[in-house]
């Protein structure tokens, strides 16, 4: 029976250690998943899809007010919102199972980049992925939905390079579907398009492939046109003032380390990798190695991150300053483009050592893996990488509601409720906690872009502000002037109450 199992698990050893650490990550995902309240960026999520809004609403509102994002994930949202129970848990259980498909797709991407080894150091170093983790399996965005299909793309596009000078229609196509859906998932995912094609450029220029491969840009390209034509015609937001602000030359680094976790042996690992990658391009291109087209991939994406992360900055710091688009996050494209790049680096020295020291190459995997899994359990796992905006202000929404319900003022109509946010951001909040997670009973946010604050200022005699952004609530206090007194303010939850007094 020992023998059968032993057995068993030497024959099928690839697939049992990719789905133990596939499963470490699921079952963390889903330990957390409910953990807090909706953010800033993901109450506004659900106003862009709320239940009041037709789907042909909600196609509307992404190409008018919320251009900077596309609509494939919206709409998958909004359906999985209109079926699933009440909860922040049964939201990002969405996330969580596309997290995991990302995972899976990752691994197999890696492993037809090279072979199983690299897919199994490619499951290792997306498990203790913190920044995986949070801004995909545990936030309700775009962000695992993003992922998956960048993970789609990379394993067509290596399965295609396998096929390099004889690349099939079919390859290609397929290669062109999934690039689609990259394309309607991020803008930032057009761009990785755009690297891919650039990079095929060369390759195709040194006639290593087919022109046929043009076919898979112009599926996802042209599929992707007739939206941004539509778009740039019927947008209502203004494109050339944006919210980031402007990066500095040591926003560059940063970056970098925010895509790793802020994980430093992987930190090290990816500037190794970065210059290894380099440095053995250079010597096959002088020594004119048969390597070189497969040194000149390995080099394209070691170096992904950091043009993509340069590239961002020249932009946000000096072309367009007011219109900057630098937001950490946002390189999540990036990320396995990064980790792939640290897997074969690892994986060499990893043979390299055993070759050295005649150790066997199996049994130094397992203990590199015994080492991260150890590291899996400290304190860092667990830490929260999250983005600039939304960070500071987890955790209030559910709470205001119960502080005003508590009062017993959520459904007194000479009580007016307002956030200083976003309209979007004011119908997420309205919807999901204070009706949706409430009584049922309608219940009106005001919002600091409405126009009939004034009005519904003058008919209220309780007043609460929720303070989402930083600041002070001018747009409203101005108004109230003089007819209404500060009751409290609490800190925590940045919840100020007024009480009319004339």
């Amino acid at each position: 029976m020992i023998k059968k199992i032993r057995d068993f698990c030497i024959l099928h050893w690839y697939f049992l250690v990719t789905a133990a650490l596939v499963l470490i990550q699921a079952v963390f995902s889903l330990r957390f998943m409910g953990r807090q309240y909706f953010s800033l960026d993901e109450v506004s999520q659900i106003g862009f899809i709320a239940k009041r809004n037709s789907w042909s609403d909600i196609i509307n509102y992404y190409l008018t007010s919320e251009v900077t994002n596309l609509p494939l994930w919206p709409l998958l949202a909004a359906l999985w919102y209109r079926i699933v129970p009440y909860g922040e848990g049964w939201m990002r259980l969405l996330t969580v199972i596309l997290t995991t498909l990302s995972l899976i797709v990752l691994i197999k991407a890696a492993e037809s980049f090279r072979d199983k080894s690299t897919g199994v150091l490619m499951a290792l170093l997306l498990t203790i992925s913190s920044a995986l983790m949070h801004l995909c399996s545990l936030t309700f965005r775009v962000h695992a939905f993003w992922m998956l299909f960048t993970g789609l793309v990379l394993l067509f596009y290596f399965r295609r390079l396998r096929s390099m000078g004889n690349e099939s229609l079919g390859e290609v196509v397929l290669l062109g579907i999934m690039m689609a859906g990259l394309a309607y998932s991020h803008y930032f995912g057009c761009l990785m398009i755009v690297y891919l094609f650039f990079t095929d450029l060369i390759l195709f220029l040194r006639k290593k492939i087919r022109g046929i491969f043009i076919i898979s840009y112009l599926i996802g390209g042209g599929l992707l046109f007739p939206w941004f034509i539509l778009m740039m015609v019927r947008h209502t937001m203004v494109l050339n003032e944006f919210w980031p602000k402007t990066p500095t030359f040591a926003s560059i680094p940063k970056a970098l380390f925010y895509i790793v976790s802020h994980d430093e042996p992987v930190f090290i690992l990816l500037l190794l990798a970065m210059i290894v990658s380099l440095l053995l391009f250079i010597d096959s291109f002088f020594s004119g190695s048969k390597d070189l087209d497969m040194r000149f991939i390995r080099l394209s994406f070691a170096f992904m991150p950091l043009i993509f992360i340069t590239g961002d900055y020249i932009y946000s710091a000096h072309i367009n300053v007011s219109g900057g688009i630098f937001v950490y996050r946002y390189f999540l494209s990036v990320l396995p483009a990064a980790l792939l790049s640290v897997a074969v680096l690892m994986q060499e020295i990893i043979e390299a050592v055993s070759k050295k020291y005649v150790i066997s190459a199996f049994y130094s995997y397992g203990v590199v893996i015994l080492f991260f899994l150890i590291y899996l359990g400290s304190g860092n796992y667990y830490i929260d990488v999250k983005d600039e905006v939304s960070a500071p202000y987890d955790n209030t929404y559910g709470n205001v509601r119960e502080r005003i319900e508590e009062e017993g003022r959520l459904f007194d109509e000479k009580t007016m409720i307002a956030i200083n946010a976003n309209r979007a951001n004011a119908d997420g909040f309205e919807e999901y906690y204070l009706e949706y997670g409430g009584s049922g009973r309608d219940v009106y946010v005001v919002s600091n872009e409405d126009s009939d604050i004034e009005e519904r200022i003058k008919a209220a005699d309780h007043i609460y502000i929720y303070q989402v952004m930083k600041g002070t609530p001018r747009v409203y206090t101005d108004i109230m002037g003089d007819d209404f007194k500060e009751v409290s303010f609490d800190e925590n939850l940045r919840l100020y109450e007024y009480e009319r007094v004339k």
